[in-house]
Order: structure tokens, then C-alpha cells, then sequence
């Protein structure tokens, strides 16, 4: 691209070419002189001279001053030598006839410093009107956009538009920047700030003049540092928003966290030194050591239980639970969870169909979430049996676990499976970590199960499990140890 062949709305308006300047000067005031002829037949001749004018206003307009008072002086030769007696000379019969011509000049001249002022400040307005335009539009851009990053290239592409660039970039601070030359010009390179420090850069492609280039300096690099000075404080602004949240929610968790730890891990800790200051040392008798055995046991299950839970816990907020894909029996992963509970004293009522289908997951995910369900309704069956059944129903698996305990408000359906909740409804001696069914939750979520919760206080609670029955493998074995098809 040569130098100054960059045309540009924005940097300037090209008025027409000197040859159409030319041409349109002698067609003018040729136009202007030939509608006399009738005219003087029926006004006297000094007055027409006001035809002229016209000519001269439109030349101005159009091909600027210069133009204007060419057509001036060669409207009153026109003038003189048409239709000034003599005709056809360049004399003047009548003195007067010469102040006629001055006249013309001087108002024809006059009249082209309107007509070019107006255009000037027209062509200022214009351009003023698309600069504010294409600040609107990278407002709209930058600041509208979630990522600053994602609006460069746009805010890029429009920029090249405006100022008619082959391309045009914005690079931020920090960024590598690219080394995009033309094969037969270079990029101009222009800064950008805010109040305290270099923000980055903005990188046109093409040959700039010194006028195109301070143009872009006082008129489009101003707007252009405010709004992305504006969007990169949003975006500063909503980071610390975002890691504020984070940092309540963990400390919310850490709270939860210790909450859960002073009771459900003090509580057998308490039981098994208790345990082990009641065993007599000196004379330790056999009923003696086989009580604390049996009380340090129960209290170092409980405390693998949580210890367990908070695990699971763990993997599941950070990602890390990755399901393994095998075809499995919910058949067998019922059973295995109910063997999983130690609650000898509640039975458990299980009705499932023969010859249910086989799904796809990970079955010792899905044996520790139906035993947190599990437990938790032996826990608040007041010694009821609890009701497990499993039916296919319209294309799904549908698990029911029904207990005769006190109940779930409406309120708290939902609330039971986040961590570390316990409902205000369940009584406070009973209640467990908080923990059991938002793991359930989660490994049910990643093996493609959903779970919900139906219950009436008062009347018993049930939850309900779901799974999508999917196409069948070819064998429908399960390969899953144990199963009874399994080879």
C-alpha cells in the first residue's frame, strides 16, 4: 500500500478529482450563462447575474473555495463577454457595468466562503457523528462482552473498518505481540493508557500519513483507552466478586466442615477413650476387656464411617470421582448396600422384579449412595420396617425407599441433599453428618441416576431413584463380580 493511498471516513472525505472539479466549473457557469438568453428578454440583463451565484454555491459545495472563486471570475468574464454590451468583447460599453461586475465577484466569492464553511462543519459533523458511533459500538463490544479477550477481535474488525486497514488489533498488557507485517507496507503501532499505566496497544496494518496518524492519536485512541480502561475495571471488579463468593463458600464449608468434626468425630473418639480409662489394667477381666472391645470397635466404625464420607465428599467437589463404566445388576447393588448397613434391629422389605435390565455405571459408587439412603432410613424408621422396591416403568428403573419415620417438610426436599444439612424435623439425637445424601446425590449424578424425595411429616418419607434403561449388551451379562449371569 503506498503512503496516503489509506482512505479513511473517519480521518477525512475526499472531495471529487480536480479533472470533474474542472469540468464541473465550465459546465456551470456554461449552464448558468445559456438560461440568460430567454431570461433578458423579459428582465433587464444586470439583475440575471444572480444566476451565477448559483453556479458558484453549487461548485463550492461540491470541489470547495478554490473552485468557487475560479467559477466567480470565470462567471463575470461570461458575464461580459455574453451579455454586457458589447456582446462578444471584453469592454464595457457603461461604466456602471463594472460595478455590476465587481458586484458578482465579490458576492459570488462571499458566497463560496458560505458554501464551503457549511461543508466544512457539515463534514465535521458527519465525522464526529461516526467517530461517537464507533465508540458506542466498541462500548457495546468490550464492555458487553462476559470476556474482554473474546471482544478483541471484534473491537479489532470494527476498528479496521472504520479507519479502511487491511486489519487492526488490540493487544493487552502482558500479551505477546504478533508479528503481522505486509509484504509491501508494515504496522503502525499505537499505545494505550489509562491514568496510571500502559494498558497495551492498538496495531494497525497499513501505511499511515502523519495526519491519518495524529487524527487517530486525538480523536480515536481517547474513547478507545476509556472503555477499555472501563472494561478491563469490570472485569477486575467481577473476578474479586467471583473469588470473594469462593472464599465465603469455602469458609462456609470449612465452618461446616468443623461443625460436623466436633461432633461426629469427637463423639467415638470420646467413646473410645472412655472405653479404654474404663478397662482396669492391673486386673483386666475377660467380661471387662470384651465390653471395651466391643465399644471401641462400634466407636472406631462410626469414626471410619465419617472419615469414609468425607472422602467421598472430597472427591465429588473437587471432580475426581471418575465412574467406571461396566454393566451391573441393580439387583445385586441393592443387596450389597443393605449388607453395607449395621442396623440389625430395622428390617428391610425388599420387593424387586425378576429379570430387570442390566445398566451401565459404577456399581461400588452406586452400593455406597443406596447405602447413605439406606441408613439414613433406618435411622428415622423408628424401628419399622423399611420398604425397598424396584420396578421398570416406562423405559426407567424406578427405586422406592420407604420408611415410617417422622417425615420431611416440603421446605427441605431439597435442602437434604447439600452438605453438612440436617433438617429441623428429624430429631436431634438421630441426626448423622450431613453428609450421606448429597454423596448419594453426586454419585448418582455421575452414573446417570436421579434422585428426589416425596414426604409428608408425620406420614413417612420416601425417595425415589431413577435410572434410563439403555440399549443392552449383546450377551446381558453383567460384568459386574457376583452377578448370577456373570461368567
Amino acid at each position: 500500500m503506498a503512503p496516503g493511498a489509506l482512505s479513511s471516513v473517519l480521518l477525512r472525505s475526499q472531495r471529487p478529482s480536480t479533472a470533474s472539479g474542472v469540468v464541473g466549473v465550465v459546465a456551470s457557469v456554461g449552464v448558468a450563462t445559456a438560461a440568460i438568453y430567454p431570461l433578458k428578454q423579459v428582465t433587464p440583463v444586470l439583475s440575471l447575474n444572480v444566476l451565477y451565484v448559483l453556479a458558484v454555491v453549487v461548485v463550492s459545495t461540491f470541489w470547495g473555495l478554490a473552485f468557487g472563486v475560479a467559477t466567480s471570475l470565470l462567471s463575470a468574464a461570461a458575464f461580459n463577454f455574453f451579455h454586457l454590451p458589447p456582446p462578444g468583447r471584453f469592454a464595457l460599453a457603461d461604466e456602471r457595468d463594472w460595478a455590476a461586475l465587481v458586484a458578482l465577484v465579490v458576492v459570488a466569492v462571499a458566497t463560496g466562503l458560505v458554501a464551503d464553511a457549511a461543508r466544512s462543519r457539515g463534514l465535521e459533523a458527519e465525522r464526529r457523528r461516526k467517530e461517537a458511533d464507533l465508540a458506542a459500538e466498541l462500548a457495546q463490544l468490550l464492555l458487553g462482552s462476559a470476556d474482554v479477550k473474546d471482544a478483541l477481535d471484534p473491537a479489532g474488525e470494527r476498528l479496521a473498518a472504520a479507519l479502511g486497514a487491511p486489519s487492526a488489533r488490540i493487544e493487552l498488557r502482558g500479551e505477546e505481540p504478533a508479528r503481522d507485517v505486509l509484504e509491501d507496507g508494515g504496522s503502525v503501532r499505537f499505545e494505550l493508557r489509562d491514568a496510571q499505566s500502559a494498558m497495551g496497544a492498538l496495531v494497525v496494518q497499513g501505511v499511515l500519513t502523519s495526519a491519518e496518524r495524529e487524527h487517530v492519536r486525538e480523536r480515536l485512541l481517547p474513547p478507545l483507552e476509556s472503555i477499555l480502561a472501563g472494561a478491563l475495571h469490570r472485569a477486575e471488579l467481577e473476578a474479586e466478586v467471583v473469588e470473594t463468593a469462593a472464599l465465603r463458600r469455602s469458609d462456609e464449608l470449612k465452618t461446616a466442615v468443623l461443625r460436623s468434626v466436633s461432633h461426629d468425630l469427637r463423639t467415638p473418639l470420646a467413646a473410645i477413650l472412655m472405653a479404654g480409662d474404663a478397662l482396669n489394667a492391673e486386673h483386666p477381666t475377660s467380661e471387662n476387656v470384651s465390653e471395651v472391645r466391643e465399644q471401641v470397635l462400634a466407636a472406631a466404625t462410626r469414626l471410619g464411617h465419617v472419615i469414609e464420607k468425607m472422602l467421598d465428599l472430597s472427591l465429588l467437589e473437587s471432580g475426581r470421582a471418575e465412574p467406571r463404566q461396566v454393566w451391573y445388576s441393580i439387583d445385586e447393588v441393592l443387596h450389597e448396600a443393605i449388607a453395607q448397613i449395621e442396623a440389625p434391629e430395622v428390617e428391610f422389605a425388599l420387593s424387586i422384579d425378576r429379570e430387570l435390565p442390566l445398566l451401565q455405571g459404577d456399581p461400588a459408587q452406586l452400593e455406597r449412595a443406596f447405602a447413605n439412603v439406606l441408613e439414613n432410613a433406618a435411622r428415622y424408621c423408628d424401628r419399622q420396617p423399611v420398604t425397598v422396591r424396584a420396578r421398570e416403568v416406562r423405559g426407567r428403573i424406578r427405586i422406592l425407599i420407604v420408611d415410617q419415620g417422622p417425615g420431611i417438610a416440603a421446605a427441605d426436599h431439597e435442602r437434604i441433599f447439600l452438605p453438612f444439612y440436617r433438617s429441623g424435623e428429624r430429631p436431634s439425637h438421630n441426626s448423622g453428618s450431613g453428609l450421606g445424601l448429597a454423596i448419594t446425590r453426586g454419585f448418582l449424578d455421575l452414573n446417570g441416576g436421579r434422585i428426589r424425595v416425596e414426604s409428608v411429616p408425620g406420614q413417612g418419607t420416601t425417595f425415589v431413584v431413577e435410572f434410563t434403561i439403555g440399549a443392552q449388551p449383546p450377551d446381558a451379562v453383567a460384568a459386574v463380580p457376583g452377578h448370577p449371569a456373570a461368567v
